[in-house]
């Protein structure tokens, strides 16, 4: 029969825990990116001349994150991105704090060997918060098309990422490891 008793409850949590415990020990974990995945691997990109500053902040991001080299037989990477944004909120005050939605789009094209063995458009949204102060509103807008650029990009590299974990692609991305 079960008993109400606090410190008879308390024991057998301990005791299911601790056994619990004894049952994960023979479990192991490999991380996502594991000895054979395809972000270990050093890869070789070359960009091409970013055309706005939005294009600067998506190629120092995916240069930092996939590598760069300035071989001529690299594949060549180029970004086109565009910002857009619209009014999330409607008011009838005469200066009220409105949010912005921001969006970047980003197309791409990667090239090896005079073909395209990845291409695609990719967008991210921010949110930006106006309050009527030129200077301030516009700093927020900045910011906020930082970070829809850098949310962008950031699928640009998991598309390019898995066009590589094709097996026929994979020989145009390796740098000859």
């Amino acid at each position: 029969m079960w008993s109400s008793s606090p410190a008879l409850r308390s024991g057998l949590i301990i005791l299911a825990l601790s056994c619990g415990g004894l049952g994960l020990a023979g479990c192991t974990f490999t991380p996502v990116y594991g000895e054979y995945g395809v972000s270990l691997q050093r890869l070789e990109f070359a960009y091409a001349k970013p055309a706005t500053r939005l294009d600067q902040i998506i190629i120092q991001d995916l240069a930092l994150k996939l590598g760069k080299s300035q071989r001529p037989d690299a594949p060549l990477v180029t970004i086109s991105s565009g910002a857009a944004s619209r009014a999330v909120t409607r008011t009838g005050t005469a200066k009220p704090a409105t949010q912005r939605e921001v969006t970047v789009s980003v197309s791409y094209p990667v090239i090896a060997g005079g073909r395209v063995v990845a291409s695609g458009s990719r967008s991210a949204s921010a949110l930006d918060t106006t309050s009527g102060q030129v200077l301030a509103d516009s700093a927020a807008y900045g910011d906020a098309e930082e970070r829809a650029a850098r949310a962008a990009g950031e699928t640009v590299r998991l598309s390019i990422l898995a066009a590589l974990a094709t097996p026929v692609r994979q020989s145009a991305f390796s740098s000859g490891q």
